[in-house]
């Protein structure tokens, strides 16, 4: 009579051949190889990218949010380190840069609306002329970098990098590019809120 280890023990044995029969690698060259090799693909990315969020630094995940300054975060990958460096402060800077573009646009619409040029089709034009040029023209000098991390992955490294942009170099830009138009400055310059932009630039220009 056969005993109930005996019967558990084959059970197990038959159980654990049947679950390396399921997980075992297809033949090579056919086309479940094919799957079974975009499925170990994707899951080594989703390892990755879970890696990269559990040491991304809090400050990338939550940029500050400041009243006086704007900021933009990015990340880049490489096996080359002063190349990862390079091109996530390169892609930092476009964020930064289209931040900068947003609130330009919205500054001059917002002097429209006060003269009563929001209707204007050719102030609208120009407007929307300046804002697509800008993100190419906009000088990023004024930038800081209060936040950079660098951290090995894989064969490479990873790095992180946060800019930061004071408000106060904004305002100089809407009104320098306000000024260079000759559509905008002869019917924005009525604007209080524009008049009070200059005097606050003319103000800490002074103080400084």
């Amino acid at each position: 009579m056969i005993s109930k280890k005996l019967v558990v023990l084959a059970l197990s044995a038959l159980s654990a051949l049947s679950l390396s029969a399921c997980t075992s690698v297809p033949k090579f060259g056919t086309a479940e190889y094919a799957d079974y090799q975009e499925e170990q693909r994707n899951k080594s990315l989703k390892k990755q990218v879970q890696q990269t969020l559990e040491k991304s630094p809090s400050w990338f995940l939550q940029p500050p949010v400041e009243k006086n300054a704007i900021y933009a975060v990015a990340t880049d990958y490489s096996t080359d380190l002063q190349f990862a460096v390079d091109k996530s402060l390169l892609s930092a800077k476009i964020g930064l840069a289209s931040q900068i573009n947003n609130r330009i646009s919205s500054k001059m619409k917002e002097f429209a609306q006060e003269t009563g040029t929001s209707g204007d089709p050719q102030v609208t034009r120009e407007i929307e002329r300046i804002s697509s040029e800008l993100i190419t023209e906009v000088n990023l000098s004024g930038y800081t970098i209060p936040k950079r991390e660098v951290l090995p992955q894989g064969a490479g490294f990873r790095t992180f990098v946060m800019l930061r942009y004071p408000l106060g170099e904004t305002n100089k830009l809407v009104v320098e590019q306000t000024r260079k138009s000759s559509i905008l400055d002869s019917k924005m310059r009525a604007s209080k809120a524009f008049q009070d932009l200059e005097k606050d630039i003319s103000n800490t220009s002074k103080e400084n």
